[in-house]
């Protein structure tokens, strides 16, 4: 299992889901605690960076609203904590929707047009159609010269 994976289901597991049994609106969690449980050293960009994430907040089903501490940089620390809101989730089950891997729901809208352009004649006689029909504005004003 890869890192980020690793880190985003240990935050759900310890700290989101705990949150959102217990009803809470925010949830708080430090960098460097989410490492220590994790029992790694030297990982401290990987867990920032995944806690920071959208991917980790869509599947967590957090929203974040606050980064306190760490260096004026604003670059990774084990002293960062991240504040989220907990966010009602979709489905009601207290668990995020995960959207396919890979775009595997974007196959789904394959040919969803096909129809569609079959009654006009195709999609490239359609285009044609509304390229030739296009006018620009400056064909009905012609350019007269520079302004000076």
């Amino acid at each position: 299992m890869k890192p980020t994976e690793e880190t985003t289901r240990h935050a759900i597991k310890a700290y989101v889901q705990p949150a959102r049994d217990r009803g809470d609106e925010t949830i708080r969690i430090r960098v460097g605690n989410l490492q220590k449980e994790l029992g790694w050293t030297g990982r401290t960009p990987s867990v920032f960076s995944t806690l920071k994430s959208q991917p980790f907040q869509k599947e967590a089903g957090v929203e974040l609203i606050e980064k306190r501490g760490g260096p004026a940089s604003g670059g990774p620390s084990t002293t960062v904590e991240f504040v989220y809101r907990v966010l009602n989730t979709p489905n009601g089950a207290g668990e995020p929707q995960k959207s396919p891997p890979d775009g595997g729901g974007l196959m789904d809208l394959y040919g969803i047009g096909a129809e569609a352009f079959k009654q006009l004649g195709g999609g490239e006689a359609y285009l044609n159609r509304e390229r030739a029909e296009f006018r620009f504005a400056t064909e009905d004003y012609p350019f007269t010269g520079r302004k000076k």
